[in-house]
């Protein structure tokens, strides 16, 4: 009976300490560190982005978190969906900081078990 209650404890402790999600060919980092798309690194990396965005759908909100980072910016939609938006240019959001730009974004939208369902840009790429 010990040993199941130490493993009762022990068990949440592992799989809080698992490695965040990350995909080959994406530098997860970089992309991270270019808040907002402010430094002009997000747009270097479009063509990146477009290689792992398939990959991204099906996907919980946490994996998106842990790859693309705290979204820039967030929409809730109808029925428990949501949108999540990061940018992919400088733009108006820089320097006005609660205001969504015209600067061109990747818009993640989950449904509501909150898994994404679909991808899209403001303006194709």
């Amino acid at each position: 009976m010990k040993k199941y209650f130490l493993l009762g404890l022990l068990l949440p402790l592992f799989l809080a300490c698992s490695e965040p999600t990350r995909l080959d060919g994406f530098d997860s980092t970089k992309w991270k560190q270019d808040k907002k798309g402010c430094q002009n690194q997000r747009s270097q990396m479009i063509a990146d982005f477009e290689g792992v965005r398939r990959d991204l759908y099906g996907r919980p909100e946490a994996d998106i978190k842990d790859i693309l980072g705290k979204p820039d910016a967030e929409q809730l939609m109808r029925r428990g969906q949501r949108v999540f938006i990061y940018y992919l240019e400088p733009g108006a959001h820089c320097s006005e900081r609660n205001k969504l730009s015209e600067a061109n974004r990747a818009e993640v939208r989950f449904n509501a078990l909150s898994k994404v369902s679909e991808i899209t840009y403001l303006r194709p790429i």
